[in-house]
């Protein structure tokens, strides 16, 4: 079955209904339960760290479905390195953001899109939850051979291949899937990606 890296308008904005009406309100449900429990007096102080941190976990994945919610509602006719750009650009908010976008040749290959765009917005993603990044860089090419894909954060470097807050394992399948290549660093000055993926001709050939 072939996915396209958004899916059509009209599915879109019903799963960002059924989000909005499911998830997102259950969580903001907890978060005013956890205020309520807050604002007892007969909270304990240990009691009350706790449900702060806990008020604070699920503040974040109100945010992140919020997030998911924006996505879903946006217009499904761009491009790959269209997509992967305005996805970095609403991640990446609060932050100093470099974006080169070249799309030479366009991939047509939905599937391959589909694949391309989750990796990078797996990548995105972590660097704004686990990175403490301050700049974020963003380089997108495609012709017909090749996609290639830099994506680079100033942050406290430190992922490995097997920390499972960069999702690493999940985006090596997916390179794999691809028949492409991944190029990772990270230290002290930061993380670097560099992810080459051959077009559906080249990667059959």
């Amino acid at each position: 079955m072939k996915h396209a890296y958004a899916d059509p308008l009209a599915d879109r904005s019903r799963l960002a209904r059924e989000r909005h009406d499911g998830i997102a309100q259950d969580l903001v449900g907890v978060g005013y339960g956890l205020d309520i429990l807050l604002a007892n007096p007969d909270t304990s102080i240990d009691t009350r760290a706790q449900l702060r941190t806990l008020r604070f976990t699920v503040t974040d994945l109100i945010d992140k479905v919020r997030r998911e919610i924006y996505f879903l509602r946006q217009p499904s006719d761009l491009s790959l390195g269209q997509a992967i750009g305005s996805t970095a650009e609403l991640l990446c908010r609060g932050l100093e953001l470099a974006l080169n976008i070249n799309e030479i040749a366009p991939l047509e290959d939905s599937e391959r899109s589909y694949e391309i765009y989750q990796i990078s917005q797996e990548i995105l993603r972590n660097i704004v939850d686990h990175a403490n990044a301050s700049k974020v860089s963003v380089s997108f090419l495609s012709n017909r051979e090749l996609i290639d894909l830099h994506i680079t954060d100033n942050g406290i470097g430190g992922a490995a291949v097997s920390d499972s807050h960069f999702g690493m394992l999940n985006i090596q399948e997916r390179m794999d899937l691809l028949q492409g290549s991944i190029e990772f660093t990270s230290d002290s000055s930061g993380t670097r990606f560099r992810l080459r993926i051959p077009t559906e001709n080249y990667a059959n050939r």
